[in-house]
């Protein structure tokens, strides 16, 4: 290329680069205002018409950086925290959950069906309806844990049986749980 084209090309550039930033910094308020009002109506909408589940699905947040995790790429440090945090948040209201279940006088029972039947009591087939209740409950807890801490169900997933694999991030899991007891 000649100089006469090169300092044209450069200057067309230039041009074009002036005007782009000119037009974005006067009708930059109103892209943002009328994306804003996409993202309002969006969520509003569902609650509007009483489609909580809709919300909550729009409403999650689901981190892109995670999709780096399918290809083996190494948890960072604040995925470890968020995971860990949400996993003990979790654990917890298991156990609550156990706690409320046991004190059921058909607690016995329905604990000897799931053992012979090899499987969780939540994943009984025709399970008492107090047990019922219960596993929506965790299950519903869950689902917004994971979601609050910034995951995907999938993702979490996929991180809890990596780390049953994996002892090694079992224990910067395990670390990082400890690390939040003690903060609080």
């Amino acid at each position: 290329m000649n100089s006469w084209s090169q300092r044209h090309s450069s200057d067309l550039k230039g041009h074009v680069k002036y005007h782009l930033q000119k037009y974005l910094s006067k009708n930059l308020g109103k892209i943002s205002l009328f994306g804003l009002c996409v993202i309002i109506g969006a969520i509003a909408e569902p609650m509007l018409s009483g489609d909580r589940l809709a919300v909550f699905a729009q409403t999650c947040v689901k981190p892109s950086s995670l999709q780096n995790f399918l290809n083996k790429v190494t948890l960072g440090d604040d995925h470890l925290t968020r995971y860990a945090a949400a996993a003990s948040e979790i654990e917890n209201k298991r156990l609550e959950i156990f706690r409320t279940a046991k004190n059921n006088p058909n607690w016995n029972s329905v604990a000897n069906l799931a053992e012979s039947q090899q499987t969780k009591v939540c994943d009984l087939t025709n399970s008492p309806e107090f047990l019922q209740s219960l596993c929506v409950q965790l299950r519903s807890y869950s689902e917004e844990a994971i979601c609050r801490y910034g995951f995907t169900a999938k993702e979490f997933n996929q991180i809890t049986l990596e780390q049953i694999q994996n002892p090694r991030l079992r224990s910067l899991i395990q670390n990082k749980q400890m690390q939040l007891r003690s903060s609080k």
